[in-house]
């Protein structure tokens, strides 16, 4: 029985293996945008409860640099309880078509894509960019976008990462973040985009009413990036690519509260994905499951240790390889240092947090 179960485990190892490699490809062919048009753009900045974040965001997308006669920005004030509406009113001068909405229509079960897609509704640009009220948006931010809207794409994905500023709950945080920016950018480099971050996200209003908006995906908490990019890659022609640019690159501050909930939604995504991925995925978990137990397995053969402990080692040189990769295309080597702790926590992650994503109802605040 032990011979059965290394001979899986290599099998799935060599799958793990290669499609490592294959994201370090895809993040090598990822390219910054050339398209030199100037369309109409729609900035939508859904805020629930940020009074104390929005006046920073808001201060970066009045230096955007895109010129302002072809912007709007739209900030949607969802069910907060808090000084956001007064804070988001105080800067109605400041922005270039500035409007402020309120959430009351119940348009899709999910809050955030319901403020997302009455934002959308209000806007009229061509270009639909999305991010956080607790970001902050570079000067360059909508331009680098743009730019990347070349006739034949669709979507652009763009780099979000978690700030490091010491700690370290913050520290493994940032990781994780260049974790999931390192499978965004090598994914869709490839052609087959998995994940992205609505911190940092734009699509072609086009694209977005071609799937018809959220509405197949409405009743699903969560996915308002992820779910909506897989929507548009299996029902569109539309290409998604990732923009590695760094002057669109959009930082966020981590957050600390509620971590565990937080896990076990952003795993619970992935049980609506198509049938071919969920079964990459589920061999890529019994991979985890497999090495994680192995000396449980194994324990009444020490000969097979030796096996099991070059598969570990080989999977955590691709790791490494992959994130640190990524790291120097991104320019983002901050969270490296804590690569070694990271991967020591990754098998038990995968194991208890994909596992309750898919059996445990997740929440949205």
């Amino acid at each position: 029985m032990t011979d059965v179960l290394l001979a899986v485990l290599l099998v799935l190892g060599l799958l793990y293996l290669s499609l490592i490699f294959a994201f370090v490809f895809g993040i090598y062919r990822v390219r910054c945008g050339s398209a030199s048009n100037t369309p109409a753009v729609t900035v939508v900045v859904p805020a629930h409860n940020e009074a104390d974040q929005l006046p920073a965001c808001l201060a970066s997308l009045a230096a955007q640099t895109y010129p302002p006669d072809h912007t709007e920005i739209i900030v949607v004030n969802d069910r907060s309880t808090d000084q956001t509406l007064q804070v988001a009113q105080s800067w109605s001068d400041q922005l270039p078509g500035f409007q402020i909405l309120s959430v009351e229509q119940p348009l899709h079960a999910c809050p955030k894509k319901n403020a997302l897609a009455h934002g959308i509704r209000a806007g009229t640009g061509t270009l639909i960019l999305v991010t956080d009220a607790d970001c902050r948006p570079p000067p360059d931010w909508i331009s680098a976008t743009v730019r990347c809207f070349e006739p034949e794409v669709g979507m652009v994905l763009g780099f979000a990462p978690l700030t490091w500023d010491g700690g370290f709950l913050n520290g493994l945080l940032a990781l994780q973040s260049l974790v999931v920016n390192a499978l965004a950018a090598g994914s869709a480099g490839v052609g087959f985009p998995l994940t992205c971050s609505g911190r940092n996200l734009a699509y072609r209003r086009t694209a977005f009413e071609e799937v018809g908006g959220f509405n197949a995906i409405g009743h699903i908490l969560g996915g308002d990036d992820v779910l909506l990019m897989r929507e548009m890659a299996h029902q569109t022609a539309w290409r998604i690519r990732f923009n590695p640019d760094k002057s669109a690159a959009v930082p966020s501050n981590p957050h600390a509260d509620r971590q565990f909930q937080r896990q076990v939604r952003y795993q619970s995504k992935a049980i609506h994905d198509t049938t071919p991925v969920l079964i990459l995925a589920f061999a890529i978990y019994i991979f985890h499951l497999l090495l994680g137990f192995g000396p449980f397995f194994f324990g009444a053969n020490p000969s097979l240790w030796f096996a099991w402990g070059s598969i570990w080692t080989a999977k955590m040189l691709a790791d490494g390889l992959l994130l640190g990769y990524t790291a120097l295309r991104l320019e983002s080597p901050a969270a490296l240092c804590w690569f070694p702790i990271l991967e020591c926590l990754l098998i038990p992650y995968v194991v208890v947090f994909c596992a309750l994503g898919v059996l445990k109802p997740s929440r949205w605040r």
